[in-house]
């Protein structure tokens, strides 16, 4: 499976915006529409930066990391470097 940078920066949009601090990764693949199994290998992709980090009950939360990043101050090397449009 492909990397999907856009999705990975929909997600994250998804954790900060949601108005609860943990989301279920069923719920972040209906609100975007994409399989489960595509949310799940992007989640973990995202785990792997420091981003967002799973519960115990299956439910991620954006890191401070991720918060950080999201608010468009990242650290060196962290950011998901989208390809330019």
């Amino acid at each position: 499976m492909r990397r999907d940078h856009m999705l990975m920066e929909a997600i994250l949009g998804q954790l900060l915006q949601s108005p609860e601090p943990l989301v279920g990764t069923s719920g972040i693949a209906q609100r975007l529409n994409v399989e489960l199994p595509v949310i799940r290998h992007h989640l973990h992709l995202l785990q792997d930066k420091g981003l967002v980090q799973e519960s115990e009950n299956s439910a991620w939360r954006l890191t401070n990391l991720g918060h950080d990043y999201m608010e468009g101050v990242p650290e060196q090397g962290v950011a998901l470097k989208l390809p330019s449009k």
